[in-house]
């Protein structure tokens, strides 16, 4: 069983990289950024083609675990802006056909989305720009879309990440969310492992999503990722503090 933290009665984050809504049955995730690889080879850099498998294993650890009967992909399906590469038609329809064959699927329309409707249309899934699942909304956190969530509001969009450095200056990163309880909203880490992104020691004031307007390092909690573990770190504030220190 992975690690979870209860944050509200009906929302739990999983060390799988998903939250967990038990009264609706379901689960979100993130940034998968599909068709990475092939994007990457056209600036020059070439990567070994594990993100499809890496994302399906761990979904049907997700689906196993949780057997949820909506799963809400919140934004930032696949990777290219401006047109659906041959490799992302082929690894969304894998998703998509193992997801559909398993549980209910909603894409939350994410602004690497332009095209997403044109592959979902044809498994009759639903793209929004939001989805309310009782006091809690999905939207991908790029622009503020429908309401805010009664409880919480819960967001990707930022792919946040905890930079951790050896005593030789070698460092990891590893996905983390963020939990702001008095904004009520949570950020999640992004589902694809070659989307590590902002650093939220460093870059927190940063953060571009309108969501997080406003925000203070006193106040986000990191919740980190690792080997299927999940731990609470503390706030950002703590944690700069203490590497000060």
């Amino acid at each position: 069983m992975p690690s979870e933290y209860r944050l509200l009665d009906n929302m739990y984050i999983s060390g799988l990289g998903c939250v967990y809504l038990p009264e609706s049955e379901t689960v979100g995730i993130s940034d998968l950024h599909l068709g990475f690889e092939i994007y990457m080879e056209s600036e020059g850099l070439f990567l070994p083609r594990l993100q499809m498998k890496l994302e399906i294993d761990r979904m049907e650890s997700i689906l196993r675990e949780y057997a949820p009967e909506r799963v809400v992909i919140n934004g930032d399906v696949k990777h290219e802006f401006s047109r659906n590469t041959p490799q992302e038609w082929l690894e969304v329809r894998k998703l998509f056909d193992m997801l559909r064959s398993r549980t209910k699927v909603v894409v939350v329309r994410g602004n690497h989305d332009n095209y997403i409707l044109n592959i979902a249309g044809r498994f009759g899934i639903r793209v929004a720009r939001s989805l309310r699942a009782g006091g809690i909304t999905f939207a991908h956190g790029d622009v503020v879309a429908g309401e805010e969530g009664r409880d919480c509001t819960v967001i990707g969009h930022e792919h946040p990440a905890l930079r951790v450095v050896d005593s030789v200056g070698a460092y990891t990163k590893f996905p983390v969310f963020l939990h702001l309880e008095k904004k009520r909203v949570l950020v999640l880490p992004a589902f694809s492992p070659f989307a590590l992104g902002t650093d939220v020691l460093r870059g927190f004031d940063g953060f571009m999503s309108p969501y997080l307007k406003g925000a203070g390092p006193s106040e986000a909690v990191i919740y980190a990722l690792g080997g299927g573990g999940l731990s609470r770190v503390g706030t950002v504030a703590e944690v700069i503090g203490t590497r000060d220190g």
